[in-house]
């Protein structure tokens, strides 16, 4: 119920009537990593100096400023959000404001943190994000670059489940993983991971000002291996049905063909459009981006050309509202840029808003994804019965 009310009413609420304010703000910490994984820009250009651009008291400033707006979500990306020295006390002094905080981590540390550091992560309720392509450790050290990027994340999963920390798995379909998805989704289970969220690879850069990854479209799965794709994705559905574990499976079935099959045509056709009849944007408005140099993007797509550092006394709401004003007009007006077409990380929401305030043009993809969240509402609810039998010994 509290997951209900703190982000499903509001969120219903923004698309409806209107949104006054993101919902999250999303720093990237740092562009330092110790993997190299084979569609990043980081791991595949490495360009990092070791010294990070972003501060201590330039986060705790962004921390403030969304106190004093009401934001109460701030996600730690980066690089790997690990390396920045003072990331745990960046966490308390969040929680002391009455903001939640993410983190997404490739597993590589987290393992070594201490008692004190565990606690205060449990204290603030932090969810831990942590990507792993697979549990074939053959693929996960050639995805992720790291021979021991397997054990690494085993270790730290072992670690947060006995915190009872929130923990979700991130994974990267590509044409390395997706034959073992459903297997996969099982292990996950049985290591106790309460969330499996999947996505294709963005095959834009992930960093703006960097040039993409080379043929970076040609690590997604296959045109003529997309049937076998879906039939593992369904199969992920059958499973979750019967088990205390998640997806977001049932959001992107009805769009991860699509986007795929764009991928590999490159011919400047937006893949959404065969998705939705008319697109709505949720993220330009829900979320506050912030590169590794402080740089205010219009999304995490997009390069920033303001910053947090000049004019910074005007405050972070002004300073952002001027970073998306022109890409809002374009949107507002049916101008897609280029890199729109990489946005499957978000797309999923983009989807349901388009859905919601465009019912009767989006009535084909509405019907689409009806019986997918009936069927989901109707597992979960079968799956809480069971669990309070259970607890109460009947």
């Amino acid at each position: 119920m509290s997951k209900i009310t703190r982000n499903y009413l509001p969120e219903l609420f923004a698309l409806n009537v209107r949104r006054t304010k993101p919902s999250m703000v999303t720093v990237n910490l740092t562009n330092r990593c110790n993997q190299r994984c084979i569609y990043c820009e980081i791991g595949k250009n490495p360009f990092s100096t070791g010294i990070d651009t972003l501060t201590f008291a330039d986060i705790t400033w962004i921390i403030d400023q969304m106190s004093v707006n009401k934001i109460r979500k701030i996600s730690f990306c980066g690089g790997e959000p690990f390396l920045f020295a003072g990331i745990i006390d960046l966490v308390s002094y969040a929680g002391k404001k009455n903001i939640r905080c993410s983190i997404t981590t490739n597993g590589m540390t987290a393992h070594r943190l201490n008692e004190n550091e565990l606690s205060v992560l449990k204290e603030c309720k932090a969810e831990i994000n942590i990507s792993i392509d697979s549990f074939r450790e053959d693929i996960q050290s050639f995805t992720r670059g790291s021979s021991v990027a397997l054990p690494n994340a085993l270790k730290s999963i072992l670690v947060l489940n006995k915190k009872q920390i929130p923990l979700t798995v991130l994974t990267a379909i590509s044409k390395y993983n997706f034959h073992d998805l459903s297997q996969f989704f099982s292990t996950a289970w049985e290591l106790g991971i309460e969330q499996v969220l999947f996505q294709p690879i963005i095959y834009y850069s992930n960093y703006p000002d960097q040039l993409p990854v080379d043929n970076k479209s040609q690590l997604n799965v296959g045109i003529d291996q997309l049937d076998q794709l879906m039939k593992e994705l369904e199969k992920i559905l059958l499973f979750e049905k019967k088990h205390k574990i998640k997806t977001n499976v049932y959001r992107i079935i009805p769009w991860i063909r699509s986007y795929l099959e764009t991928a590999a045509a490159q011919n400047g056709k937006m893949f959404f459009e065969d998705v939705v009849k008319k697109f709505s944007c949720r993220e330009i408005d829900a979320i506050v981006d912030i590169s590794f140099e402080g740089g205010i993007q219009p999304c995490g797509l997009f390069p920033a050309e303001i910053d947090i550092y000049k004019n910074r006394h005007l405050g972070l709401m002004a300073l952002w509202t001027a970073a998306t004003s022109v890409l809002r007009e374009d949107l507002l007006h049916n101008r897609y840029p280029e890199c729109c077409n990489g946005c499957c990380h978000h797309f999923s929401r983009n989807m349901l808003a388009s859905i919601l305030k465009h019912p009767f043009t989006n009535r084909v993809v509405f019907k689409k994804m009806v019986p997918l969240i009936v069927s989901r509402i109707l597992s979960g609810l079968r799956k809480y019965l069971g669990a309070a039998r259970q607890q109460s010994g009947i």
